[in-house]
């Protein structure tokens, strides 16, 4: 079942129907909520949040195709609030310390991570939207408040960022990531 039909019928009540579209989205959700706050708890926090407000407020949902957008902004949103509310600077071990998931492919290198977690927050924003939510340039243009032309221009500089760092210590290709 798609994320349209599944979309309809929790509007219409299937609390069985949200479930399935949290279990779908979880993951890739809990990624980019870890991503952006650098903490696990931060990032299950969000996460629950995210979820919650978007089972308050599926209804006003206008266009179910348009769920996982809607829900990554929404936890956006909420990795934003939960760091101005804490302002607090992450353990060198907050991107690895989550045993509710584990990660497999190139974002599980330690290197990586940590020139992933110095980039600008512009940047991590859209580097997250993209690689762990899969998210269409336009998409993120929404999400995040600007124009098409600028996500990818933010995505480019990202990249080159990461190329740079990773390309000092001869470590990986990042054409596998995105």
């Amino acid at each position: 079942m798609d994320d349209r039909t599944l979309v309809e019928s929790a509007q219409r009540g299937s609390r069985e129907a949200f479930a399935v579209l949290v279990a779908r989205h979880e993951r890739s959700l809990y990624g980019t909520a870890l991503f952006l706050s650098r903490s696990s708890w931060d990032a299950s926090d969000a996460l629950q949040d995210a979820f919650v407000e978007a089972f308050v407020k599926l209804r006003k949902l206008r266009d179910p195709g348009k769920f996982a957008p809607w829900v990554s902004a929404t936890l956006v949103n909420k990795c934003r609030d939960a760091q101005r509310r804490n302002r607090t600077v992450p353990t060198d071990d907050a991107l690895l310390d989550s045993q509710a998931y584990e990660f497999t492919g190139p974002e599980t290198s330690l290197d990586l991570l940590d020139a992933l977690r110095d980039l600008d927050e512009q940047l991590r924003v859209v580097v997250a939207l993209r690689s762990f939510r899969d998210l269409k340039v336009d998409e993120i243009a929404q999400i995040v408040g600007c124009p098409s032309g600028t996500v990818k221009s933010r995505l480019n500089r990202a990249m080159a960022a990461l190329h740079e760092r990773l390309q000092r210590g001869h470590l990986l290709d990042l054409e596998v990531m995105l």
